[in-house]
């Protein structure tokens, strides 16, 4: 049986929709209502409205242990995505602002761990063996032992994303999938800033390694951009300084890092939805995949 929320009034519950329709500009704020009221165990807004009072107030979130705290962000990410048939990943970045079940501040860990959550709920589940979906290691001269690598779809070797690639290749026999299951996580190429440009109306945009938008800084304000987003008239365009290691390592993600939290980004921007399409085609790159999410092409 799903978990039913109450509340001492329907503040939380019309803010929470309210900011939803903003956030989604394509839904309606009586469809962000009902959404929201399915989410929180009843059948439609007018059900809310009525029964919203009618056992004591739902523990917080900010009361909640961590587990049980990103537990009740994954089922109600999960259910108002379906509701409204929206990426889910969108609905999860709407969600901290929502304030729908407290004012808990989402980390970055708490993102990755809603994030790929859903991915096993929906697009990649989680099975046992050898497969598209499994994260492995790679045992050969030259490989971390405990770097982490999603197999991706493949035909021949085994192909691979992590941290630092979206197209690795190894053997077969190099692919190892311990028995005791390994984490499941966002690559940094999908999340982390690559560099910035500083645009001609005074914006700031950082990108990632493939050159795609992230997030757009205007007077304070952060915004979450599509992938595909067209970016021309910038006056100038940086690069976290490396110093000779990988940039998804060492003084370019300290930097970047920094930069996300100098912003107050804990959130994943768009482009980590990406990751499903490229587990599930193996002949499609990020921008391509990018190009998939944000319904500018279809897969072939």
């Amino acid at each position: 049986m799903a978990c039913v929320f109450f509340f001492p009034n329907l503040t939380r519950p019309k803010k929470a929709a309210k900011h939803l329709s903003e956030a989604l500009p394509e839904i309606s704020l009586s469809r962000a209502q009902r959404a929201v009221a399915v989410a929180c165990g009843y059948r439609d807004w007018h059900e809310l409205e009525i029964d919203h009072t009618a056992a004591e107030p739902s523990t917080l979130d900010e009361h909640l242990p961590e587990g049980a705290f990103r537990q009740r962000a994954i089922a109600l990410v999960l259910s108002l995505g379906a509701s409204l048939e929206a990426l889910d990943g969108d609905v999860q970045a709407a969600l901290p602002n929502m304030r729908l079940t407290g004012n808990r501040a989402f980390t970055y860990e708490d993102h990755e761990a809603i994030r790929t959550a859903c991915w096993r709920a929906g697009p990649i589940p989680w099975k046992e063996g050898r497969h598209p979906g499994v994260i492995f290691r790679i045992k050969s001269r030259g490989f971390s032992a405990i770097e982490p690598h999603w197999w991706r779809q493949s035909t021949s070797a085994v192909k691979y994303i992590d941290h630092t690639t979206s197209n690795g290749l190894c053997a077969t026999f190099e692919a190892v999938v311990p028995r005791t299951r390994m984490a499941d996580f966002v690559p940094r190429r999908l999340w982390l800033p690559y560099g910035w440009m500083d645009m001609e109306d005074g914006s700031r945009v950082l990108f990632s390694r493939d050159y795609l938008p992230l997030w757009r800084i205007t007077g304070g304000k952060v915004n979450r951009l599509m992938p595909t987003a067209k970016l021309t008239n910038f006056r100038d365009r940086k690069w976290f300084p490396q110093n000779g290691e990988p940039w998804s390592y060492g003084p370019a993600r300290e930097a970047a890092e920094r930069m996300l939290a100098e912003y107050g980004i804990t959130a994943l921007p768009r482009l980590a939805d990406v990751l499903p399409i490229l587990i599930q085609d193996e002949h499609i790159d990020v921008k391509g995949a990018a190009k998939v999410l944000d319904g500018v092409q279809e897969l072939v």
